[in-house]
């Protein structure tokens, strides 16, 4: 006790919205100050009760430190939130009052240290203005910054603090100011990929293989190999040939399609936009490539290549999309020769240049698609199949509503009677039930639970006896065989989306067929075709 006090339980929360405000301990000092605060107002601080957020940004509500704060102020288990400023639960003053709303009501206190706290309407509101204040500095500071540097770039001042591949950045001295120089080893590796691509016109999947051979690795160090995207990025870029690099090319923006859907972001704006040419600020630096031609006959190649990558495929793989391997990755359709086609396992494409883990061998599509699709029509031609799905349909097309809520009705008893037992259990878990009051009710409950299952058997029976039309049944069955005799590719195409779901290559020939329709899954083995290869002879 303090002051004849009660001893409250506190939580904390604090955050810092840049990777260099996380390097220089800002965060550390932000809670080592509420330590103190927490320790003078006699309160106690958990060490499960600390939750933080390094280098987040306040524009978004969705972050992990946050969320894990919120989920503990609604189950109660703390009295009191301890935080810098209401700018650290967010720089958006919408999101500062739906989660203070939230503290408040559960009746936890919202303490601040460099906010006014708040006890009556009126100093709600002034704080309120406070948390306003907070989201306005946010938008002056990155105004001031983007202003600033902007006026810089215009003045002649290099301030693209990153250097793109092949150069260092030198930042300013009293002597000379901030600069690009040549990296001669990274250097050399841009003038190979133009000779490579520009004079030896080898495919970029040729390029990222001699790279990876030779043990050079992108600067980033990210992956021990190449992608295909910076070495695009790199042929595409005038700074290596011209001499020229620009500030204010891009502009950071929300991705419309991200790439993933990740829970937490760490920044809003996580994609870039290219801006108007007359927009961007040039700046002069040492070239590369001397031969500046060399780079305009690159556009032209990779141009061609853009335009023609489409190319019309010399087979149509009936399961695109619905192969799988067994080690989990997809298989995609691979005939580089023209003639033979195949579902190799896509870790090929994944791992490349290094070697694949996976050792399954590719499948012949036309031993597949053929195999698969005289399954598939012996299936829904089997008179039995199309008889229980036809049955199946016009009894969900002819119920009445009274005997789907009758339906309805027993299902939703029944969830609730699991329901009850568990909390029998639980009470008799916890010692709240002694064991004659626990086997009474749980025999009751299972009485109960008989009766709705007997009752709901009689309706179901009821219904599959009431509901289906002898005559209209045999018809439905008669149109789907001549409409099965009639399909044609495109129709394959939707029909076998329809029905399977997936086919996962396994080793030793055999193939496990999961469809969308419980009757269909099967395991089907297939026969590799056998081609007559003639043996080179030496002459």
């Amino acid at each position: 006790m303090k002051d004849n006090k009660p001893i409250r339980i506190a939580g904390l929360y604090a955050r810092v919205s840049t990777n260099r405000q996380e390097e220089l301990e800002t965060i550390d000092s932000q809670i080592d100050e509420i330590k103190r605060k927490v320790a003078e107002n006699g309160d106690v601080l958990p060490t499960e009760y600390i939750f933080k957020d390094d280098g987040w940004t306040g524009e978004m509500l969705q972050r992990p430190g946050l969320d894990l704060m919120r989920d503990a102020a609604m189950t109660g288990s703390f009295q009191v939130l301890y935080v810098y400023d209401r700018g650290r639960l967010s720089r958006v003053f919408a999101y500062q009052e739906i989660i203070i709303e939230e503290l408040v009501d559960k009746g936890i206190e919202f303490f601040t240290l460099h906010d006014l706290n708040a006890v009556t309407p009126e100093e709600r509101v002034l704080q309120a203005m406070q948390g306003v204040f907070h989201e306005y500095e946010r938008v002056k500071i990155a105004e001031r910054m983007r202003r600033g540097k902007l006026f810089k770039a215009k003045s002649g001042v290099l301030i693209n603090g990153s250097s793109i591949y092949g150069y260092n950045y030198v930042k300013k001295t009293d002597t000379e100011p901030a600069h690009y120089e040549i990296n001669e080893q990274e250097a050399l590796v841009v003038k190979n990929i133009y000779e490579w691509v520009g004079n030896e016109r080898i495919s970029l999947r040729e390029v990222i293989k001699r790279l990876y051979d030779r043990g050079i690795q992108p600067r980033k160090g990210k992956s021990e190999f190449w992608t295909k995207g910076p070495i695009v990025r790199m042929l595409r870029c005038e700074a290596y040939s011209k001499g020229n690099v620009y500030y204010n090319k891009s502009e950071a923006v929300v991705a419309k399609n991200p790439i993933k859907n990740d829970k937490y972001k760490k920044v809003k704006r996580n994609s870039r936009r290219v801006r108007p040419r007359e927009d961007w600020i040039p700046f002069k630096i040492e070239t590369i490539i001397s031969d500046p031609l060399l780079h305009d006959k690159i556009q032209k190649i990779l141009n061609y290549n853009q335009l023609y990558k489409c190319k019309t495929r010399k087979y149509d793989y009936q399961l695109s999309g619905l192969v799988f391997c067994e080690c989990g990755s997809r298989r995609v359709g691979d005939g580089s020769d023209g003639r033979n086609f195949y579902y190799r396992c896509a870790q090929r494409i994944y791992k490349f240049p290094l070697e694949s883990k996976c050792k399954i061998q590719g499948m012949n599509a036309l031993v597949l698609d053929q195999s698969l699709w005289s399954e598939l029509v012996k299936f829904l031609k089997q008179p039995n199949q199309l008889k229980l799905y036809a049955e199946e349909w016009l009894r969900l097309q002819t119920n009445n509503d009274l005997d789907k809520q009758e339906r309805d009705r027993f299902e939703n008893l029944l969830n609730k009677i699991i329901e009850e037992k568990k909390r029998y259990v639980k009470a008799y878990g916890e010692g709240s039930l002694e064991f004659d009051q626990f086997r009474d009710l749980t025999r009751d409950v299972k009485k109960r639970e008989l009766l709705y299952q007997k009752q709901l058997s009689d309706l179901n029976t009821k219904i599959a006896r009431e509901g289906i039309d002898s005559s209209q049944l045999n018809e439905i069955i008669e149109e789907a065989k001549k409409v099965i005799s009639k399909l044609d590719l495109g129709n394959k195409f939707q029909v076998i989306r329809d029905i399977i779901d997936r086919c996962i290559v396994k080793g030793g020939n055999t193939v496990e067929v999961q469809g969308h329709l419980p009757l269909f899954a099967v395991n089907m083995g297939y026969e590799p075709i056998s081609r007559y290869c003639r043996s080179p002879k030496c002459r």
